[in-house]
């Protein structure tokens, strides 16, 4: 888990950050994902540099995006290494809507005209289980207050975040996983996110084995949380490692 803070991270800009809890300093929320040799990032967070850092990522394969807001896509241009590395372009996934916002929002990367420096990119839409590098990925549509997005599927794990909504028949596609990674961004009911209790009935309803929580506030304190959540769901916090 490289992140798992909410849009402005935690603590926040301008508040008083002493005696905070090393698992309460949150970047914005990002997962990176090794199967086997494939490297899968989600999402290029505004703190991806030190995250990818942080954790040690020398490479990247490709990039499932979840939609397009600042907090998701505003490190993109750090890719730019990863494909140096990689010597090709990288693959990144996503539905239309954010692809279109994507090309309008960092045009210079598309420009073939700009002799600058830029990350090799392929923009690919997703609509359906698709199959990359020998990885199977099964999209989850969800909605995000208005916009549709999307959560993913791989193997036996599930991550979801920015969700308000999501319909039976995505949730019949994450039954009994062996985890579940889920937005929960505050105790009280928010317009564009899910509520802790509202993450754990989702959570109840899939029966996963074990649910991880993210995209959390810097009101959700992580011993508290801790306390409160039924036994199978934790917070999550930067640097989390599991292995499935």
């Amino acid at each position: 888990m490289l992140g798992c803070g909410s849009s402005v991270g935690s603590p926040v800009l301008g508040r008083d950050t002493a005696g905070i809890d090393e698992k309460d300093w949150r970047t914005r929320s990002s997962l990176f994902i090794t199967i086997d040799d494939v490297n899968i990032l989600i999402d290029t967070t505004p703190d991806f540099r030190q995250q990818a850092l942080a954790n040690n990522v020398r490479n990247i394969d490709f990039v499932l995006y979840t939609h397009s807001h600042a907090d998701h896509t505003h490190g993109i241009d750090d890719l730019r290494i990863f494909s140096y590395i990689k010597k090709d372009k990288i693959s990144c996934f996503a539905n239309n809507f954010t692809i279109e916002d994507i090309k309008k929002n960092f045009s210079y990367i598309f420009n073939k005209k700009n002799i600058s420096g830029r990350p090799r990119l392929d923009l690919r839409e997703v609509s359906a289980s698709f199959v990359e590098q020998g990885v199977e990925i099964i999209p989850l549509p969800i909605k995000h207050k208005d916009w549709d997005i999307l959560g993913y599927r791989i193997n036996n794990f599930a991550y979801i975040t920015d969700c308000s909504f999501a319909s039976d028949e995505t949730l019949a596609k994450i039954k009994n996983l062996d985890l579940l990674i889920i937005d929960a961004l505050r105790y009280s009911k928010h317009d564009a996110h899910l509520s802790v209790d509202e993450a754990i009935l989702i959570a109840k309803k899939v029966g996963s084995k074990r649910t991880i929580l993210t995209h959390m506030g810097s009101d959700l304190k992580y011993t508290e949380l801790l306390r409160y959540l039924p036994k199978g769901i934790e917070p999550g916090y930067d640097g989390l490692v599991v292995n499935l």
